[in-house]
């Protein structure tokens, strides 16, 4: 018997001008079919759950996620230096506090960044 691993897919990089968020999301997707990674955005990927951008190329990948009960997490202190709250969000995502970020990510087996 393996090992119950704890994968983190952490969303560094903003939606626009790059593809890391839509990829991370696709690994949270792919990685499902073995484990129950976490998704976490810090950083510029908070906008990529805003409610105003354009997210075409991904929603059905958050739908997905949030279909099959497997939680998306954003960091309070990315949207504050931001000047964001958790009303500028979709609903689909939870607010964490920095720390309790930090906690997740250094608590995992896995943490792969985009």
């Amino acid at each position: 018997m393996s090992e119950e691993k704890n994968v983190v897919i952490l969303l560094r990089q903003p939606p626009h001008g790059t593809l890391y968020p839509v990829e991370g999301l696709r690994m949270t997707v792919a990685v499902s079919a073995d484990f129950d990674p976490i998704t976490i955005a810090i950083n510029d990927a908070v906008y990529t759950f805003t409610k105003d951008v354009d997210k075409t190329m991904y929603a059905m990948h958050i739908e997905f996620i949030k279909n099959i009960d497997l939680d998306i997490f954003v960091d309070k202190k990315s949207l504050d230096e931001r000047g964001l709250t958790k009303d500028d969000l979709i609903d689909q995502v939870e607010v964490k506090e920095h720390g309790e970020i930090l906690k997740m990510i250094a608590d995992s087996t896995v943490t792969i960044p985009f």
